[in-house]
């Protein structure tokens, strides 16, 4: 006769096996990514780009940090190279002027914004985003 413990054994091992063959194809379906070698004027400036196997720019990052103020791009794009999403955050002497998330759409319009804005930011997202066919040209 199976005691307790026996049966939560099994089916803790039943659990982990199914877990394991159902879980392992979607990690293995995301992409893998690796450096774009960029100019060396965009590397000084702080930009990096990653790509996916097949070349096509996938993130987009600008980093910007100094003393009094640091500013940050982050763009993220999808399998056909279109721009899907953009992270922003800057900060001056004042504090946070912006930490914000968008979403856009197929034509790069802003679908969503969510996060903090400040009133010494009126800008608009698309005045921090990125060129990346610029960056890509060594254009930064």
């Amino acid at each position: 006769m199976a005691t307790r413990y026996h049966l939560e054994e099994c089916f803790m091992r039943l659990l982990l096996s199914f877990a394991l063959t159902c879980c392992v194809p979607v990690f293995a379906a995301s992409p893998i990514l690796k450096p774009l070698s960029l100019s060396a004027a965009c590397q000084i400036a702080g930009y990096s780009a990653l790509q996916d196997a097949a070349g096509t720019l996938r993130v987009l990052r600008y980093v910007r940090l100094v003393p009094d103020n640091s500013a940050r791009v982050t763009q993220y794009y999808g399998a056909f190279g279109r721009l899907q999403s953009v992270r922003a955050t800057a900060s001056g002497f004042v504090g946070v002027l912006y930490d914000l998330t968008a979403n856009l759409d197929a034509k790069g319009n802003v679908v969503s914004e969510k996060g903090y804005r400040s009133k010494l930011f009126s800008g608009t997202l698309a005045s921090v985003m990125l060129n990346a066919a610029g960056v890509k040209a060594g254009r930064c």
